[in-house]
Parts: structure tokens; sequence; C-alpha cells
């Protein structure tokens, strides 16, 4: 009985140690005129992949360019529909699979206080007419086939592109079998034991 108990322990140990890591996310937008920003990032998610907060190791690229060589390492900043301004960095600052609920921005610097980044992309969806919703991305510092005539990077639309998140950290069932079937051997064995 005593190993069943310690099995139980190290069981729920491990569990609990799973519900507590970071995931990684995949993500893309695709402007209505079909170029893209792609990236990626770890983050924490209560909900099974519908956001992810605790947002950290951000990656991003636009057409494929990644964002680098800027100001700084990229920044997560929250959009405020309150003040229509940007927020200060914060953990709390969530990324969503709707995209009709996101409202953050991602750059090289932070927004609060810098208006001037050399990229960002930003997703901000505002009640406001002011502002309104709408995806907008630069990179001032590269060129692609898409804006050559520009000098620059830069695509923005009223939210009408294709916004997907992806939660890639989720075991799928033929990887989670081996661990399935682990853990009713631990159940064997200590039957086995309890009997002899």
């Amino acid at each position: 009985m005593n190993f069943f108990v310690k099995a139980a322990v190290v069981a729920a140990a491990l569990g609990a140690s799973a519900v507590a890591s970071a995931d990684n996310f995949d993500f893309s937008y695709v402007f209505t005129d079909g170029q893209e920003v792609t990236g990626s990032f770890a983050g924490l998610t209560s909900n099974g992949g519908q956001s992810a907060t605790d947002i950290s190791n951000l990656q991003v690229a636009f057409n494929g360019i990644a964002f680098s060589g800027g100001a700084g390492p990229l920044v997560l900043n929250a959009w405020n529909t309150s003040t229509e301004l940007f927020n200060a960095p914060s953990s709390s600052t969530a990324i969503y699979a709707n995209a009709s609920q996101n409202n953050f921005g991602i750059s090289d610097v932070d927004q609060s206080v810098n208006s001037g980044p050399d990229y960002y992309f930003n997703f901000v969806n505002d009640p406001s007419p002011k502002v309104g919703s709408s995806v907008t991305a630069l990179n001032a510092l590269q060129s692609d086939a898409f804006s050559s005539a520009l000098g620059f990077q830069f695509d923005s639309d009223n939210v009408t592109g294709t916004w997907t998140l992806t939660d890639v950290s989720a075991v799928p069932l033929p990887a989670g079998l081996p661990l399935l079937l682990s853990g009713l051997g631990l159940f064997g064995i200590a039957a086995r034991r309890r009997i002899a």
C-alpha cells in the first residue's frame, strides 16, 4: 500500500507541474492583399489555448523577414480602449485565438512611451469610432516584393484578414499513449505488490 501511495503522489506532482508549465504558440495574420505576419511565443493558458498571458520569447516575421535589428528585443504592449493608448508592458497582456478580442502591439520599443518603433505588429479592436478596429504591420528596416516601391514593409487592414493562434504544445493522443500506459503499469505493479 505504501508503494501505491507514493506512486499516486508522484503522479499528482507530475500532473501539477504540467499545468503550471508554459505552452508554445504559433500565430499568423494574412492581410487581405496576401501579405502575412507570422510568429511564435511562449505563454500560459488556462482555457485550452483560447488565450495566453505571461508571454515571452516573442518571434515575429513579416512576409518571411524576421523583426530584428531594431532598438531592442520585442516588447508586448496592451492597447487600452479607455485611454486609446498602449499600456506599459505587463504579464497580464493577453493574446486571444478570437481575433475580435485582441488589443495588443508587438514592437522593438515600449509603445507606451515611444511612438517611433522600427517595426511593429499592432492588432487593435477599439469600439471608439475615432480608433476602430485595425491590424497594422511595419518593418522600416526591410523591403520586399510587396513593398519595394515604398522602401519598407507596410500593410494595414480593418480586421478583415485571417487570424490564427495555435497552441502547439498540446500533446496529441499518440504521443500521450506511452504516458497513459506507464501510469497503468504503476497501478499494476502496486496491485501485484499488494497481493504478494
